[in-house]
Formats: structure tokens, C-alpha cells, sequence
């Protein structure tokens, strides 16, 4: 009977050691369950510098089809604007990252390596307004599964 004491006691001294450990790192904002599987591009998912060598990247072998603003063309979408976050709404970046790498350049597809797919992708973010962060837009594939293009910031 003691042995039992002693173990459901110890259960719920544990228990509650656990919640309030995981209620250090709450932070005030409601939580949510989606907030905690995936990231989205407003997370900052890409540095100043990856968009910067994007833009130069961009300017010379990118904006002779898709326009010096990304504003599209007769022969190619536009990469910027509201027809182009909404038509990418709800994606994966993932899913972007491997559009540009395997059908760009269209007189060429599949002649641009992982690094410039990262920064001219890094650039297309930064036209649209998705905010830089401190860590470089990774240049494998695997690692942006899971990071969402959401057309609206879900924590303005």
C-alpha cells in the first residue's frame, strides 16, 4: 500500500514538474498545433545576402523571360504579385524550390544548381515581402519539405 502511495505520488509530483517546464517556453501567444508541424516562409527563411545574389542572379539569366520587376511576360509567369502568392498559396516551398530547378531555365531546364535555385528563390521571397532571417534558405530540397508559402502572414 505504501509502495502505491509512493508511486502515484511520485507520478504526479512528475506530472506537474513536466507542465510547468513546458510552460517556460510557451510564449503569450495562443498556441497552435500548426503553428508546431510547420514553418512558413514569413519565419524568415532566407538571409539578405542569399536574396541579394539572387537578385544579380536573376538579372541575368532570369529577367529577359520573367521581367526586371518579376512581373511576368507572353512567354513566362509572372514571380511576383498577387496572382503569383495566391497561385503559390498553401505550398510547399519545396515544391517551389524544385519548379525553378527543374524547369529553369525554360531554354535549359535543370541547368541551375542547388545554390542558385536557393538565392534567386531567396530573391523571388524577398520581392513578394516574406521577411529575411538570420539563417540561409537551405539548398537541399529534403530540408524545406514542411516549410509552407502562405499568401497571408498568419502572426501579423
Amino acid at each position: 500500500m505504501v509502495r502505491r502511495f509512493r508511486l502515484i505520488s511520485l507520478l504526479s509530483v512528475s506530472s506537474l514538474a513536466l507542465f510547468f517546464l513546458a510552460s517556460l517556453g510557451k510564449s503569450t501567444e495562443p498556441f497552435s498545433v500548426w503553428d508546431e508541424i510547420y514553418k512558413s516562409a514569413w519565419a524568415g527563411i532566407y538571409t539578405d545576402g542569399q536574396a541579394v545574389r539572387g537578385e544579380s542572379f536573376y538579372r541575368a539569366r532570369c529577367a529577359t523571360c520573367h521581367g526586371m520587376s518579376l512581373e511576368g511576360s507572353e512567354d513566362a509567369p509572372p514571380l511576383s504579385g498577387r496572382d503569383f502568392v495566391f497561385d503559390w498559396n498553401c505550398a510547399n516551398i519545396a515544391d517551389l524550390f524544385e519548379k525553378i530547378q527543374f524547369t529553369m531555365p525554360a531554354n535549359r531546364p535543370g541547368g541551375l544548381n542547388e545554390q542558385q535555385v536557393a538565392e534567386v528563390l531567396s530573391y523571388i521571397l524577398k520581392v513578394n515581402r516574406f521577411p529575411a532571417g538570420t539563417n540561409a534558405l537551405s539548398q537541399n530540397v529534403d530540408d524545406l519539405r514542411g516549410l509552407m508559402f502562405l499568401a497571408v502572414n498568419p502572426h501579423p
